[in-house]
């Protein structure tokens, strides 16, 4: 895969001599979030931060997510760029990174933009609103399944794109369908909420786990002192720990742990949503048959103690146990109720964290927690 660096501006009194190599995909959107994290390193580094263009699998091959196998097709060549040091730092979509770890790298997760999935509709229709037999494009797996389980009298069409190329074949002087399905996120990150006809409430479509997130990913050796005794770059490292959002953090931790416990990657219908509200943390999850057939959805809190107050709490791996233990524990009961009847999923995986600390992430253990939840079958 191909790399071309950009420059991004230089903040005053940055180091121009030890730039920084933050590497992105292409895509306008990929090259926006990427240019936001840049310049948020910058100012808390004071060192001039340049974004190196990488191409993926994703952005080369054509076909459906699924048939391009979900998972990871967004990521790969990120991940090779930085371990063999092309790039210093990489930054993904969360929802698009494996669950699995990889060995050697380290990522946070900075404070998360809206998670919900976004309808933008010809003539201002919402998904109640557009008549039976519309037309509705997503390349998403986990929409088209939600989609049909609300509206089972639409018809869905694969689509594939960038987000200017996807918006165009609803609302383009060619438009080809009735309405397309995207990320909130995405849309306002590129300044584009205009088009936007409803925002799904998440009881309607479960966003992907990790949604609305970034991940910003490092070399492991960079930021934590390794048995080899390699020097970590403190400046990066004291960045890193600054862009971490303690409450995205465990939200998403949350969320990828029914995946990594399910192990549903993109192609399989599954969603999850978590949000950390009067102390507790609670997580909404979805699953649903491809065909639309049936769905179930589950509900289930957690009480984070000492460690949160409302919608916040601290950094502490007592924190991400529980936030693990949750989602393992919604995986649990959405198997029990029969998900793997739904929809195609797999054994279950290690979940990969982004801790850039010598001590690193409590183990998952099953001692009890105080939870609670309520089951809706449809």
């Amino acid at each position: 895969m191909t790399s071309t660096p950009t420059s991004v501006s230089t903040p005053s009194g940055a180091d121009a001599g030890t730039p920084i190599r933050l590497g992105t995909r292409g895509s306008a959107l990929a090259m926006t979030q990427s240019g936001t994290v840049a310049r948020r390193i910058e100012h808390l580094t004071g060192r001039r931060v340049e974004l190196v263009r990488i191409r993926t699998e994703g952005d080369v091959r054509t076909g459906s997510l699924a048939s391009l196998g979900g998972t990871g097709v967004f990521v790969t060549a990120l991940r090779e760029a930085l371990l063999d040091g092309r790039c210093d730092v990489a930054v993904h979509s969360l929802k698009d990174l494996p669950t699995t770890p990889h060995p050697g790298l380290t990522f946070v997760t900075p404070e998360r933009e809206d998670p919900r999935d976004a309808l933008c509709a010809r003539d201002g229709l919402t998904l109640a609103t557009l008549p039976t037999g519309a037309r509705v494009g997503t390349g998403s797996p986990r929409r088209a399944a939600q989609v049909r389980a609300v509206r089972p009298d639409l018809e869905v069409v694969d689509i594939r794109g960038n987000v200017g190329t996807r918006l165009d074949r609803a609302l383009g002087p060619e438009a080809d369908l009735d309405a397309v399905v995207l990320a909130t996120a995405g849309l306002k990150r590129v300044d584009k909420t205009d088009v936007i006809s409803e925002y799904i409430p998440v009881e309607t479509m479960a966003p992907a786990p990790g949604q609305g997130a970034l991940a910003v990913e490092v070399r492991t050796a960079d930021v934590v002192p390794g048995d080899a005794g390699t020097v970590p770059d403190t400046g990066l490292a004291d960045a890193l720990a600054d862009l971490d959002d303690p409450a995205t953090r465990l939200a998403v931790l949350a969320e990828r742990s029914v995946l990594a416990r399910l192990e549903a990657g993109c192609a399989a219908p599954v969603g999850a949503h978590a949000v950390l509200s009067d102390g507790g943390l609670h997580l909404r999850s979805a699953v649903a048959a491809v065909s639309g057939a049936g769905r179930i959805t589950r509900t289930m809190s957690a009480d984070l103690g000492p460690y949160a107050a409302g919608n916040r709490a601290c950094a502490d791996p007592e924190l991400d146990e529980i936030a693990r233990d949750l989602g393992v524990r919604m995986a649990e009961s959405l198997l029990a109720l029969g998900a793997h009847e739904l929809a195609p999923l797999g054994s279950p995986v290690t979940l990969a964290t982004g801790v850039p600390s010598a001590v690193g992430p409590a183990p998952v253990t099953d001692a009890a927690r105080p939870l609670h939840g309520d089951t809706e079958r449809a």
